[in-house]
């Protein structure tokens, strides 16, 4: 094992004094998420800041309930709320940018929802802003419907047990309205591209141990190992160990400064250092493969890279691809990227590191599968 070391060594100080795995590894993925964070970050950015109105002309008992929801709302920051006396003061705010949308309840809304009749509550909101205005009409269609479910029992109970239709519906009303901004396992943008760009740029980063092999056939100093009195096993493991070194250096390195430069938000360091090193492993495992196959170290590169690119692309790492149950969604997980970010996606929003765990053993998969075949070719190879 102390060969395999002092081959890694060796060859990890080869790769620092030249800078392309520098550039690689390290300056590339950071400029590319700058990038394209300031380029695509608005479009990922699916947070709203949701501002209501709340005009009640009737101040019946129902009306009032109705803006008890919604307080009650505002109350978990969900959205905030501000009452105004009429509707042009409302139209006035919504014009100012002041609010997205406003609640409208004329007289009588309580009074002929007792007698029977069906509740309206209008909903004005801003042209520009249809996305807040369509959930201002969905917490208003869920008290609405509630109501009328109320209306149809307290008119059942009537006619069976002689209760009076005109008992006050509020007084007898629950209801039950979704949070709208339930926390969701979702990267933030930044996060999300950083993350992207570390995972992709990490298989070319590793070509350059896995790909050591290959060199080192060409340039004849593979015959001076194989004589060396080490077993043949120390070659291949050294260069597995100096790909290893390279991509968690570089992951490493990326995700510090991400988080200090760009504000990214990771998760709990060990549950990212466990994705990390799984997908260190995974990304030598399938470039230790390609290595394998190749005849030459520009062969085997060009090859990584086409890999690298279309594993990349159906993982998700430049933007979300996929949704629901498609073939598309499901060809995603294929990839040991996809489960790289699904992993950190499980990790967003305070959970806990053992949120990654399901992520970490499906990329170990791929790294075990891949890893061992590419170690039984590659030991083969050299014993030609």
């Amino acid at each position: 094992m102390k060969s395999a070391f002092r081959i890694a060594v060796k060859d990890l100080k080869l790769r620092i004094r030249d800078r392309s795995a520098l550039i690689i590894g390290i300056i590339a993925p950071l400029v590319l998420a700058f990038i394209f964070n300031l380029v695509f970050g608005g479009a990922f950015d699916t947070g709203l800041s949701l501002a209501y109105g709340m005009v009640d002309l009737d101040q019946s008992e129902l009306s009032i309930s109705f803006s008890d929801v919604l307080e009650e709302i505002a109350a978990d920051d969900v959205l905030a709320l501000e009452t105004f006396a009429n509707a042009s003061d409302a139209e006035s705010a919504i014009a100012g940018g002041e609010i997205d949308a406003y609640y409208l309840i004329e007289q009588g809304f309580g009074s002929s929802t007792v007698s029977g009749g069906t509740p309206v509550i209008e909903i004005v909101g801003d042209v520009d802003r249809p996305t807040s205005t369509e959930i201002a009409a969905s917490i208003a269609q869920q008290f609405s419907t509630g109501v009328e479910a109320t209306q149809l029992a307290l008119a059942t109970t009537a006619a069976l047990g002689g209760m009076p239709t005109s008992s006050p519906v509020a007084a007898a009303f629950s209801y039950q309205l979704t949070d709208v901004s339930a926390a969701t396992r979702q990267l933030d943008p930044t996060t999300y591209f950083a993350a992207g760009m570390a995972i992709f740029f990490l298989f070319f980063t590793v070509q350059y141990g896995v790909l050591g092999l290959l060199e080192e056939e060409r340039e004849g100093t593979m015959a001076r190992l194989l004589a060396a009195p080490i077993q043949r096993s120390s070659v291949v493991s050294g260069k597995a160990i100096l790909a290893c070194s390279l991509g968690l250096i570089s992951t490493t390195i990326l995700i510090i400064s991400t988080h200090l430069l760009m504000g990214a938000t990771w998760g709990p360091p060990l549950g990212v250092a466990l994705l990390t090193i799984a997908g260190v492993l995974s990304a030598v495992g399938i470039m230790g493969l390609v290595a394998s196959t190749a005849k030459t170290p520009e062969g085997a590169g060009n090859l990584g890279a086409i890999i690298a690119v279309v594993l990349g692309m159906l993982g998700g790492v430049f933007f979300p691809i996929g949704q629901g149950d498609d073939l598309l969604s499901k060809m995603t997980f294929l990839t040991p990227h996809a489960w790289f970010m699904r992993g950190l996606g499980d990790l967003a929003n305070d959970a806990p590191w053992t949120a990654a765990l399901p992520s970490v053993a499906a990329i170990l998969v791929f790294a075990l599968a891949t890893g061992g075949l590419a170690w039984i070719l590659l030991m083969r190879r050299i014993r030609r």
